[in-house]
């Protein structure tokens, strides 16, 4: 009798489990929809240099921001969407004197980036794509910085939060 009742726990539970995972393939949802492609951290900077003759270092100093999307459709009341986002910027290795104004100009670096997500939608920063956001942020940030240039963005964390 008991083994009976097992039995059929476990054909109702493999049932539910199959059922369950045919609904979800069917509605579209895919377990591995949103994921990126994570960037190099920047405790591996060498491996950066190994590929460049001009060697880079890392400036991790921006931390973590938080920033709020434009939404979709404003006249809906439709809410915004939370993305966070961990960058790091790689420039000219030894260059004391342009990581110094990096440091000086670390809170408008992080208004940049800041004013570039809660301009565009979710949808549009999906549209763009996250290398071409980081060609536009790099162009940008550039153009505030006057004893050189950053080489790169990166993004250790970019997580929209729904």
């Amino acid at each position: 009798m008991r083994n009976k009742i097992l039995i059929l726990i476990i054909i109702f539970l493999s049932f539910m489990i199959i059922t369950g995972t045919i609904a979800g393939l069917a509605k579209g949802h895919r377990p591995a929809e949103n994921l990126r492609t994570a960037d190099p951290s920047p405790n591996e900077i060498s491996s950066l240099n190994k590929k460049t003759e001009n060697k880079v270092a890392a400036y991790t100093d921006l931390g973590q921001i938080r920033a709020v999307t434009k939404p979709e459709n404003p006249d809906e009341n439709e809410s915004s969407i939370a993305v966070v986002i961990t960058p790091w910027l790689s420039y000219p290795e030894g260059d004391t004197v342009f990581f110094e104004e990096l440091s000086r100009k670390r809170l408008v670096i992080k208004g940049i980036i800041q004013t570039f997500f809660s301009d565009h939608t979710q949808k549009e920063l999906q549209i763009l794509t996250e290398p071409v956001i980081k060609n536009l942020l790099l162009e940008e940030i550039n153009q505030k910085l006057s004893l050189g240039k950053i080489s790169a963005v990166y993004f250790s964390e970019y997580i929209f939060l729904q």
